[in-house]
């Protein structure tokens, strides 16, 4: 769906300072959280960095702060608290650098070829959970690398591999530079016996 103008209703403040609530609808999360859905010069918006708004959606409300308004009036938002949105798994190929977004996604080669990730630009309050939801042994690779300097290797600090039906792991953004991994499950071994790569503790953004 698009941005529906008459759904988006100022509440108070000033410019910087203000709220907004916004009925999505059907929509759902994920789209309205992408870059330039509220867009100024299209919708005749006047939205400015630090505005917050208010969406409720089909799949749970949320806040998110608008982060810059950009030199054609695209707005990029940061998700601010409330529910998270639940994300679609990239489906480019296998060899490709996929960069995620904030929010809950399942991840495997049942629901997707891509199998090399990269975290979003941390910022505090960004958390992003991923599940490994399809079985067998397939390696997902997660960095919080930058996709021109990204090495995949079992080495990488900052790198983690789901590889077992139901790993997980929960990252949280305390800084505009650091993920924190707040929750994680791997498993070490599985069936033939073989020692699967370790997830380390801890991401950082280069």
């Amino acid at each position: 769906m698009a941005y529906t103008a008459g759904n988006l209703h100022l509440r108070a403040g000033a410019p910087g300072d203000l709220s907004y609530t916004y009925d999505g609808g059907t929509e759902l999360l994920a789209p309205v959280l992408v870059a330039g859905y509220f867009n100024n010069e299209d919708d005749n918006l006047n939205l400015t960095a630090d505005d917050v708004i208010w969406c409720q959606c089909a799949d749970g409300n949320a806040w998110f702060r608008v982060l810059s308004v950009d030199s054609g009036s695209a707005v990029t938002l940061q998700f601010a608290g409330g529910n998270l949105p639940i994300q679609t798994f990239a489906t480019g190929t296998v060899a490709a650098v996929n960069k995620l977004l904030v929010g809950y996604y399942d991840c495997g080669t049942a629901i997707a070829t891509a199998t090399r990730m990269e975290l979003p630009t941390p910022y505090a309050g960004a958390e992003v959970y991923v599940c490994k939801a399809d079985s067998g042994t397939a390696g997902i690779e997660f960095t919080a690398g930058s996709a021109t300097t990204m090495v995949f290797n079992n080495l990488n600090d900052r790198e983690t591999t789901l590889y077992m039906q139901g790993d997980y792991f929960h990252a949280v953004g305390s800084s505009a530079t650091r993920w924190r991994i707040m929750g994680q499950q791997y498993t070490s071994t599985y069936s033939s016996g073989s020692v699967m790569t370790g997830a380390s503790l801890m991401f950082y953004a280069s």
